[in-house]
């Protein structure tokens, strides 16, 4: 099956993981540099910078016909965009957009979009066929998951601030995968400084979790 993945970063690391197999032609493309450099770091397969939503370098990139094109940016009309693109121009069989706004949802799929991925859409159905307090507890404690992904801003008067990543050393408890800082994404090495209002994103397990939390939020004595 020929799979395209368009931008994201977290959800494409994820994806990449599960179609990237023998039975697939994966084509992953995206228009951030730094975002193509860290993806194709973490599974060492080509990742192609293009934009999705322009014809010449989608078809560049895909060729003439696609059995899935999936879009994950986190602009939903981006998405929508991409999504008839791929149709259009790259014949895509089936197409699923990320969606941010629930609302979406709907008028997506009245749209010509085969699926949509929303967080909140699916957990607000969830939640509404729940009957009783004590299985909304149970549906939403993740305690058994393996792997969590915490997102940390780093406020006024942390130690972390003006530390690198290096110094700060969370390598034996989790991985730092990406600095949000003023909107954009920083793909960070050992060098990397933390600053004021940045948001990092943290890989880790649910032992280490209070432990990570506890080291970035210290306070600066």
């Amino acid at each position: 099956m020929k799979i395209v993945i368009a931008d994201g970063l977290h959800e494409a690391d994820y994806l990449i993981d599960l179609f990237n197999t023998k039975k697939n032609n994966l084509i992953v493309l995206n228009e951030n540099e730094d975002v193509c450099r860290y993806l194709s770091f973490n599974h060492d397969i080509p990742i192609l910078k293009a934009k999705c939503t322009k014809e010449n370098e989608l078809q560049e990139a895909v060729g003439q016909e696609c059995d899935l094109f999936i879009a994950l940016s986190d602009n939903d009309y981006k998405n929508y965009v991409a999504c008839q693109a791929a149709k259009k121009f790259v014949n895509a069989k089936r197409v699923i957009a990320r969606v941010s706004n629930p609302k979406n949802v709907a008028i997506f799929k009245e749209l010509g979009i085969d699926k949509t991925i929303c967080s909140t859409y699916l957990l607000g159905e969830q939640i509404r066929n729940i009957s009783s307090i004590e299985n909304l507890i149970n549906t939403l404690s993740f305690e058994d998951d393996k792997i969590h992904i915490l997102e940390i801003r780093i406020t006024e008067g942390l130690d972390v601030i003006g530390k690198t990543l290096a110094d700060i050393n969370l390598s034996e408890l989790g991985t730092i995968s990406s600095v949000v800082r003023h909107e954009n994404v920083i793909i960070p090495n050992g060098s990397t400084t933390l600053e004021v209002d940045d948001r990092i994103v943290v890989v880790t397990t649910v032992e280490n979790e209070k432990k990570i939390v506890e080291i970035i939020q210290r306070k600066k004595k």
